[in-house]
């Protein structure tokens, strides 16, 4: 064997891989709709499944089980119910009130924890990836609704919030 082709392969993938850049996103997390998946009867299925993308440039995503201070007492990833109201012949999104009899709506909302993905300690990277947020019982008060959905990563940074486009049942 030539020992100036291994030398050669070696200087070549040490060119290469000095050359791709990493990616750069922004420091606040973009998520982005991606499906809902249904198990079971399509039309009655027994789980789903939100399935949404994301960015974060410095790949601080998720929680460890413990962490609960503040705005991550319930979760990092939030998921707002609102239904199609054709109240009076008029469509509108609306919240769902899960106490109608007092003056606030306090709108359905499902939590979810988004795993860690880089440990404490690790190098924080531009990152990208995917969440899935399943529910073991669909939560559809009514047939037609939607959810709107943000999430926070471990720095507090808000992401933007997104449209589900409407689910039916």
């Amino acid at each position: 064997s030539n020992p100036y082709i291994i030398i050669f392969a070696i200087f070549a993938g040490i060119t290469v891989s000095s050359c791709i850049k990493k990616p750069v996103y922004p420091s606040e997390p973009v998520i982005a709709y991606k499906d809902f998946l249904r198990y079971g009867n399509p039309s009655d299925p027994d789980s789903v499944e939100l399935v949404g993308s994301f960015t974060d440039n410095e790949g601080d995503i998720g929680l460890v089980q413990e962490d609960t201070h503040g705005i991550f007492n319930s979760g990092n990833f939030f998921m707002i119910y609102f239904y199609w109201d054709t109240t009076g012949g008029i469509g509108r999104w609306s919240p769902y009130d899960l106490t109608p009899t007092t003056p606030e709506i306090d709108t359905l909302k499902i939590y979810y924890r988004v795993p860690i993905v880089l440990q404490e300690g690790e190098k924080s990277e531009p990152m990208k990836g995917l969440i899935y947020v399943k529910q073991k019982a669909p939560i559809s008060p009514k047939k037609k609704f939607m959810y709107k959905v943000y999430m926070y990563d471990r720095a507090t940074h808000k992401s933007n919030t997104i449209d589900t486009p409407p689910i039916e049942f």
